[in-house]
């Protein structure tokens, strides 16, 4: 099969991740409690004295009135930030785009022994063997190799029906390319599953040195608030240190608390005396045990390690009576996971 390409404009900015403003959560939290120290407690005083019936103080009202200035010019200051930074990303996604070689103009074969990429700039090729997985897009499918990925625009494709043949061809070389001829392993992850995951990981993986990290700021963010209420009680500390502080410590937990998305969906699992390889309903993965750092268990679950960051999660439940096979293949062909050794953290393959 091959395939004449081109990557427009349109489709790489869907290759991009997702914009975040780097600071703006901060720069609007910081903002927001230097507002609220200046009008929380000049609104105070002001409704203290209409309670009483007196004129409120002069300091008060333009506490308040601070206050909501600086919020106004926070906010304008927000949008002229937002709007260059906008122009900025802009201008490197054009730049990035400029920097693809022969993106007007590309060939992809597919032959009965390899993968291979050509252009003026030259031939790519790579061996079946080295195909280890595949993702697809709403624009894109993106078949992977040990090396890089080939990112191949459904648009390329005359009609529906050709992007379904060469879905078919890279799953088949995926599977066919393996011994991994038995019954696989279907199951869905749930939340005891990766909350259990997570307390192994951080009893016998190393995750216990970033709690320990996160404790220690979180023991440290407590004592001062303690302190800080301690000393505005007895008029040693100012009342408007509280909010700030308060509002540090959230933004701390936003950092840090913040939840990630879990795929909760139907999972295959084949294995073999080689490796294992992973099928959801979006991608496919392989990997030789070879590629893998080591593994953890305990009686729930396997956590099989990729690097000290990424494992893959294998319930035992999952396993059933092939939980001895598995179990002989893992302590054969693994060694346990030690974070205290050093491993080169593997990065994805760019796209």
């Amino acid at each position: 099969m091959k395939i004449i390409y081109g990557i427009s404009l349109p489709e790489f900015r869907t290759l991009q991740p997702p914009p975040q403003h780097p600071g703006r959560t901060a720069f609007a939290l910081i903002m927001s409690l230097i507002c609220l120290a200046l009008i929380v407690p000049g609104a105070g005083v002001v409704m203290e004295q209409v309670a009483q019936g007196q004129s409120p103080p002069a300091a008060a009202l333009a506490s308040i009135g601070l206050g909501l200035a600086l919020g106004g010019f926070g906010y304008l200051l927000d949008r002229r930030s937002l709007r260059r930074w906008r122009a900025r990303r802009e201008q490197d996604l054009l730049a990035s785009y400029g920097r693809v070689h022969c993106r007007d103009s590309r060939t992809l074969e597919a032959t009965f022994e390899s993968l291979a990429l050509s252009c003026q700039c030259g031939l790519v090729s790579r061996p079946w063997s080295e195909l280890t997985g595949f993702t697809e897009t709403p624009f894109f499918l993106i078949p992977l190799t040990r090396r890089e990925s080939f990112p191949i625009p459904k648009s390329a494709f005359a009609s529906e029906g050709e992007v379904t043949e060469f879905r078919r061809l890279i799953l088949d070389k995926l599977h066919n390319d393996r011994p991994f001829n038995a019954c696989p392993i279907e199951f869905a992850h749930t939340r005891a599953d990766l909350w259990r995951a997570k307390w192994l990981h951080v009893r016998k993986g190393g995750g216990w040195r970033r709690v320990l990290k996160i404790g220690f700021v979180m023991v440290a963010f407590l004592y001062a608030i303690l302190v800080m209420i301690a000393g505005a009680r007895i008029g040693q500390a100012p009342a408007w240190l509280m909010p700030l502080a308060l509002g540090a410590f959230v933004f701390f937990l936003t950092r840090t608390m913040r939840p990630r998305q879990h795929y909760y969906g139907p999972l295959r699992i084949y294995f073999s005396e080689e490796g294992f390889h992973v099928v959801d309903p979006a991608s496919q993965s392989r990997r030789h045990w070879s590629e893998l750092a080591g593994y953890l268990e305990d009686r729930h679950m396997y956590l099989l390690y990729l690097n000290p960051r990424l494992y893959r999660i294998v319930p035992k439940r999952a396993l059933g009576h092939r939980l001895g096979d598995f179990a002989r293949l893992v302590h054969t062909a693994l060694p346990p996971f030690d974070y205290r050794r050093g491993f080169p953290v593997a990065n994805a393959a760019s796209i």
